[in-house]
């Protein structure tokens, strides 16, 4: 049981790390780009993938179990 809070806080953190990047990046586009809001549209997208796939699981309806 110990090995899987392990991981699960292993993958928080991936995520974390992965979000403020893209939140990074997406401060440089909205500063140095004007007009880019194609741009902001589309990281915003990559950014709520993680979110959908390890927070809110989302992935899990398509499984049999219903679960992870």
């Amino acid at each position: 049981m110990e090995e899987k809070r392990r991981a699960a806080y292993r993958q928080g953190v991936v995520v974390l790390v992965v979000l403020g990047i893209l939140t990074a990046l997406e401060f440089a586009v909205a500063v140095n780009l004007p007009g880019a809001t194609t741009l902001l549209f589309l990281i915003a997208l990559l950014k709520g993938a993680p979110i959908l796939h390890f927070f809110m699981h989302l992935s899990s309806l398509w499984n049999e179990e219903g679960g992870h």
